[in-house]
């Protein structure tokens, strides 16, 4: 999952070193699409953004903002909560950013829900989405329904989640569903119990789109104030590509390799 960088410096006329350095010394800023805006701070329980922010606390920079503004500075991962609709445009520019190695998260919700189940046999469907979402959202239990909201399988192995425990009390309670696909396990990094995936990627380029198919906040799920919610987004962060800003110095615990004269080319 971590890239190296290879730097060699000219030591003398009889050798040449090789320094290697893990991307993990680089930042990985994440931004934020607002869509609260002063509400975020009247309730900030119920925003979109409110759960993401308090999960990356500490363990990386986070912005919100306009798409315009995140993208003016160096950022490894961009968060879209539901809602959100981007232009044409716009939807061009994150698409390049993806391909050159930028992380895509994204979260479902109302908004997603209803867009999916506006979208005509044949019409335009949202291009930055790991799979095709079938229409509508599925409540699981209330008075509606004769199951009781689920709780989460343990993670693939070729999950980057793989390792992380799964708390019996985290329950979802309501979902967006993916169209069922030859290679939709493959693209599952988190599934509920009755197999349907709560977290999609599909790899574009050098870089990820990212659905987490419930909410973003507790409106939808348990998920978000779960201790499980953070590892899953600080495991989702380190996959960012390392961006290098003003200021930034590698470690000083790094791997030096000098090499004899007759290894150097």
């Amino acid at each position: 999952l971590h890239r190296v960088d290879r730097r060699q410096r000219q030591m003398c006329i009889r050798d040449r070193s090789i320094v290697l350095l893990d991307q993990r010394w680089r930042r990985r800023p994440v931004g934020i699409i607002d869509i609260d805006g002063a509400a975020a701070a009247a309730q900030p329980l119920l925003s979109n953004s409110y759960y993401i922010e308090r999960a990356l606390q500490g363990a990386t920079t986070v912005r919100r903002g306009s798409l315009a503004s995140l993208f003016s500075q160096p950022t490894a991962i961009l968060v879209i909560p539901d809602g959100i609709e981007l232009a044409e445009n716009e939807i061009q520019t994150v698409e390049r950013w993806i391909a050159d190695g930028g992380i895509l998260v994204r979260f479902t919700g109302p908004g997603l829900a209803r867009r999916t189940g506006d979208v005509l046999p044949g019409g335009v469907t949202d291009t930055l989405l790991p799979v095709t979402l079938r229409a509508g959202d599925r409540v699981i239990g209330g008075a509606m329904s004769w199951r009781q909201p689920m709780s989460l399988q343990p993670f693939p192995e070729s999950s980057p989640f793989a390792g992380l425990s799964v708390p019996r009390d985290v329950k979802v309670g309501r979902q967006v569903l993916a169209q069922p696909t030859p290679d939709l396990s493959e693209k599952t990094w988190a599934a509920l119990s009755d197999g349907t995936p709560l977290v999609t990627a599909e790899r574009r380029e050098q870089g990820w789109v990212v659905l987490f198919h419930t909410s973003p906040n507790t409106s939808w799920s348990n998920l978000p104030i779960s201790g499980v919610f953070v590892e899953m987004m600080q495991r989702i962060a380190v996959l960012g590509r390392g961006v290098e800003t003003t200021g930034d110095t590698p470690p000083v615990s790094y791997t030096h390799l000098t090499l004899p004269t007759i290894y150097s080319v």
